[in-house]
């Protein structure tokens, strides 16, 4: 259907269900397609979590502190400021949030259902000052005096509504469609359906709705991972010739608390219809292509054990969360007396224009003089963390730049960050299928992708009473991955062997020493190193920066490695010219990583990046895959809730079970992942650790 076509479709009145009666017209509808949409829309209550007014408390004391008036609009309104954000941030905490609209979707028809709107219909309409006049009386800042000023300000008054119809409790509602959400043999379809699934859970005791995971972001990104986002407005331009369905009021996601009643019922009904319609459309584009249906599957099958994953959460230390932040603080404070040896008084590590004087100004301007490396598109030199790695020991200053962002980064994000997001003793992390270009997993709230590999962080991850964690994660997966494509003899050989350590075996290989004749410092420059490097297209000026070994060493290191293991590099070549003839290349599950436009650019360096990327995304997309079948294997083999799968990182897996069947279960996870299994003639090895913190068992 054209953008014009669906413009000029007559606008039907959406009306809201009312009535038990309906909710039976709906279940049984659904009952007969067989599958259905559909899309919450939830509020936050900052009175209802003890925890939340805490934060409030503690944050509204800083607040307070800072501020120089005594004005009591003012702190009113700074107040009200952190209480608004903390609202906002509840209506998207699924643990917490409150669900008070349901939209659902078949074919052909659509629902909206309210449970406790707040509002009717406007009787009188907001009004709003851009600040070119005065508000009007009551909406006016306070003096010193108590008076109110008469100065131009912005304002709102907000709208005044009519009381809001009768409305269905969420007891009759989640009650009446607990049928449809706990069948395992109805597809539930959203967009971004993680989020709507554990905001129902709620209602059914955490329990989170059976069956399969449909997720329209998931379809678009499978089509095309290159879009800069896949909110639900981007993903319908993208399939419907950029027509948008909210052209009349407006995405209103975010005010839905403070629209009228009928506006809403009409936004429910449109965000449930169009994802049902986008999920058809999509699915119709993938079905044509049976390797994107493939991988399609391998992420859909992946969505519930991530959503019960998610709403698992791992506990953390708070008081060792509490004493690390002290710690950091300490740190931090040291590094800026450090500093302050070398720098101008007032001299901030985190102003990129005061480390660019620093650093590069001359000595007579108070500067260092060390060499500009590279400059930003400005002009102007650039201090980002590639530059200060390549200065790294021409002076101290550098050195303590680092480490301050080191420790500023791992404060901000993993104890000043995550304090907040904690639910009792819990963090939640969210994990991701579409935001990595080669479909790897990520995560967020925090990202433990980035996570310190040393024990200040990974310690304050901890089982919980009576339970123990279980870590395992695959050897060399990415390694493998590239001998199961290449079928280098040589590197295979070792694999399939699997009596010697791959980067001594390697290295052995590389300077042809005997395996027991290699040496620590052998093992890591001409084994580990140029392992981790090939599969990333470096080359011997890489290898001769992170060995810290002069560059012709480096690439004798690369030649005889190159000729050890030819294959590898064979095969390298040969993906990078069927990624350039097809535009694409595609792991072993059917992902496609789309590359055209880097191939066909003239500027050499993207193509060289396009080339690598090609590599990078069959190793990384197919290494992900393994995780993810692995992932849905181990949710089936565990005796959950006794056993839950807590947190995923790249290729490894944490799980808690009680600390007494600690070796029952070890074997069970590294069976699940995988272990022993021959995949395209190159066996995976799994290895597990148990301990009270995930750096304890990640560290055995």
């Amino acid at each position: 259907m054209t953008q014009a076509a669906l413009a000029d479709r007559p606008v039907r009145k959406s009306v809201a269900v009312t009535t038990v009666a309906e909710l039976a017209e709906i279940v049984a509808a659904v009952q007969e397609q067989g599958e259905f949409c559909f899309d919450v829309e939830s509020r936050g209550f900052i009175q209802r979590s003890g925890e939340v007014l805490e934060h409030i408390e503690r944050e509204w004391v800083e607040k307070e502190a800072t501020l120089k008036t005594t004005n009591a609009s003012v702190r009113q309104r700074s107040r009200q400021a952190i209480e608004d954000r903390w609202t906002s941030s509840l209506a998207l905490d699924t643990l917490r949030n409150e669900v008070f609209w349901i939209g659902i979707a078949i074919a052909g028809r659509s629902w909206a259902i309210p449970m406790g709107h707040p509002n009717g219909e406007v009787l009188i309409p907001e009004e709003r000052g851009d600040g070119s006049t005065v508000p009007p009386e009551g909406y006016r800042k306070l003096l010193n005096s108590g008076k109110e000023s008469k100065a131009k300000n912005p304002y709102l008054v907000p709208a005044v509504f009519t009381d809001p119809p009768e409305q269905l409790t969420q007891e009759q509602v989640f009650g009446a469609l607990e049928t449809i959400f706990m069948d395992p043999d109805i597809p539930k379809i959203g967009h971004n359906i993680k989020f709507d699934t554990k905001s129902v859970a709620k209602y059914y005791n955490g329990e989170l709705p059976k069956g399969l995971y449909i997720d329209t972001q998931v379809l678009q990104h499978v089509l095309d991972e290159n879009l800069m986002n896949y909110r639900l407005t981007t993903v319908t331009s993208t399939q419907f010739q950029g027509y948008d369905p909210y052209h009349k009021y407006g995405k209103i996601g975010k005010t839905v608390t403070t629209e009228p009643f009928d506006k809403v019922t009409e936004y429910v009904h449109l965000d449930a219809r169009w994802t049902w319609m986008l999920y058809k459309r999509l699915m119709r584009r993938i079905e044509v292509h049976p390797p994107l249906l493939h991988a399609t599957n391998i992420d859909l099958n992946v969505l519930a054990v991530l959503a019960q994953m998610e709403m698992n959460g791992i506990n953390v230390a708070e008081r060792q969360l509490k004493t690390l932040g002290k710690d950091l603080e300490l740190e931090l404070n040291n590094i800026l007396l450090e500093l302050m040896q070398y720098a101008p008084i007032g001299f901030n590590p985190d102003a990129n224009s005061d480390k660019q004087q620093l650093l590069f100004a001359g000595k007579r301007q108070g500067g260092l003089g060390l060499k500009i490396v590279k400059r930003t598109a400005g002009g102007q030199p650039s201090v980002d963390k590639s530059v200060l790695l390549k200065l790294q020991g021409k002076h101290p200053v550098v050195d303590l730049i680092l480490k301050w962002q080191e420790y500023k980064k791992m404060k901000s994000t993993y104890v000043d960050g995550m304090r907040p997001k904690l639910h009792a003793g819990k963090l939640h992390p969210q994990f991701h299928l579409h935001r990595t270009d080669t479909g790897r997993l990520s995560s967020s709230d925090p990202n433990l992708q980035n996570i310190p590999r040393d024990g200040k962080v990974r310690s304050l991850f901890v089982a919980g009473p009576g339970d123990e964690l279980l870590v395992a994660d695959y050897d060399q997966i990415e390694l493998r991955v590239m001998c199961m494509f290449s079928k280098d003899p040589a590197m295979s050989s070792i694999f399939i062997d699997g009596t010697q350590d791959i980067h001594t075996a390697t290295a052995a290989k590389v300077t042809a020493q005997a395996y027991e004749d290699v040496d620590d410092e052998t093992r890591q420059v001409s084994g580990k190193m140029p392992n981790f490097l090939i599969g990333y297209g470096g080359g011997a000026k890489l290898l001769a920066e992170k060995a810290e070994i002069p560059l012709d060493r480096a690439e004798e290191v690369i030649a005889n490695y190159q000729k050890s293991f030819s294959r590898l590099f064979e095969w390298k070549s040969e993906v990078i010219a069927k990624a350039r003839h097809n535009g694409y290349a595609t792991t072993a599950g059917g992902r496609r990583r789309r590359l055209s436009k880097g191939f066909n650019d003239p500027d050499k360096y993207i193509q060289f990046r396009a080339e690598r990327q090609a590599v990078n995304a069959v190793v990384q997309g197919t290494a992900s895959e393994i995780c993810k079948e692995a992932m849905v294997d181990v949710a089936d083999l565990l005796d959950y809730p006794a056993c839950k799968m807590l947190v995923q990182v790249h290729d490894e897996l944490v799980v808690s079970v009680p600390a007494d069947e600690t070796q029952k279960w070890l074997p069970v996870l590294e069976n699940g992942m995988g272990n022993g299994k021959v995949l395209m003639g190159i066996p995976l090895r799994v290895s597990g650790h148990s301990a009270l913190s995930w750096y304890d068992a990640k560290g055995k």
